[in-house]
């Protein structure tokens, strides 16, 4: 065949996660392929290097039909008649620690049985699905409902944090967000609940660590970047502003694991993309009891599964926060165990093998 045409879709019409890391590498070994990019509402954002198409337009559909490759990091909602010629290539977006698609035991958020439906459609049309693991592989086949051909070999959006120009990220990042480059900084990136909904039915993020004790127990000049998940639309009351730093609207949050000295989250993929910078975890879980029984469910028993160590209040977050070396020491066996059950792959290559991949299939 000619040089292929690839159509990229992340994040519903962003730039952003593995579809990017693919894109860029396309670009870099292989600039004669053709790269076309779903975008939400127009070509800002996207480099001047790429095309765009707006997402559910006559030429977006067409795209779709006749493109040679496609990428997405989710389920493509409206992925009706796949092209005949089209290799479909899923790289979704994180390993799930909460029950996720047919494992789900309770559909609590309006629409779920649409999404199922329009999840299924979708991955009847994957030809290969990339995973960052044997265990999560064993997660997607059960979720997803999927018997096609998986592909182990790491999250591409991860090679950030092996690269050798994660330092410099680092000082960048934290230069653009008006961090000093000697402070501790904490990432907050908890994950949305499937029940907790403002007045207009808007997802919220009710469950907050209480700031003041964080400011108090944490070092002089410390911040910490509140990232809420993308579900949640709802604004965050403003708070402590002398603390507090949102970063919910960076494209990147593995530039954000860069920036950041320590993660803080609750039931997010996030923790397993975190672990791969080695840097220390913290679970704070006030709500485990009723979100594992009640709202979602977990793939795992949550505190043997835990890389770092679970506060199940303000004040333990606060203490851990405050005197974290004895804790992560302690805890220093079971993040070697994470990484080697859920990370094996994470070595800042996982996007060359992928692409290595694509081209052999291309060539068949």
């Amino acid at each position: 065949m000619g040089e292929p045409t690839f159509l990229f879709e992340s994040w519903r019409g962003l730039y952003a996660d593995s579809p990017r890391s693919l894109s860029e590498r396309v670009g870099r070994t292989w600039p004669s392929a053709r790269r076309v990019w779903v975008s939400a509402d127009g070509a800002a954002g996207f480099p001047s290097d790429v095309r765009t198409v707006r997402r559910h337009t006559a030429a977006y559909f067409g795209r779709l039909l006749s493109t040679d490759v496609l990428v997405a990091n989710d389920i493509i909602s409206q992925h009706l008649v796949k092209g005949p010629r089209t290799t479909y290539v899923q790289m979704w977006h994180g390993t799930p620690l909460k029950l996720i698609g047919h494992d789900e035991r309770a559909h609590a958020y309006a629409g779920a049985a649409a999404h199922l439906k329009r999840m299924a459609r979708d991955v009847a049309k994957w030809d290969y699905l990339v995973s960052p693991s044997a265990e999560c592989t064993r997660l997607f086949r059960s979720a997803f409902g999927y018997s096609g051909a998986v592909w182990e070999t790491g999250y591409p959006r991860n090679d950030v944090l092996r690269s050798p120009e994660a330092g410099q990220i680092r000082l960048r990042v934290r230069e653009e967000l008006g961090l000093d480059p000697a402070a501790t900084v904490v990432l907050y990136a908890p994950t949305w609940r499937d029940d907790d909904k403002d007045a207009t039915g808007s997802f919220q993020q009710s469950v907050m660590p209480d700031l003041t004790l964080l400011a108090e127990a944490l070092p002089d000049g410390a911040r910490l970047l509140m990232r809420t998940h993308r579900n949640v639309t709802a604004p965050v009351p403003a708070q402590r502003p002398d603390l507090v730093v949102d970063v919910s609207a960076h494209p990147e949050i593995a530039e954000l694991y860069l920036a950041a000295d320590v993660l803080v989250s609750d039931y997010s993929s996030a923790i397993f993309d975190f672990a791969v910078t080695r840097k220390p975890i913290v679970l704070f879980a006030p709500d485990l009891d009723r979100y594992r029984d009640a709202v979602r469910g977990l793939y795992f028993d949550y505190e043997s599964w835990a890389p770092g160590p679970v506060a199940r209040n303000d004040e333990e977050l606060a203490a851990l926060l405050a005197d974290l070396e004895p804790a992560s020491q302690r805890h220093a066996a079971a993040y070697d165990d994470f990484l080697a059950r859920f990370c094996p792959h994470e070595d800042g290559h996982a996007t060359d093998r992928v692409l290595e991949r694509i081209r052999s299939v291309l060539e068949d």
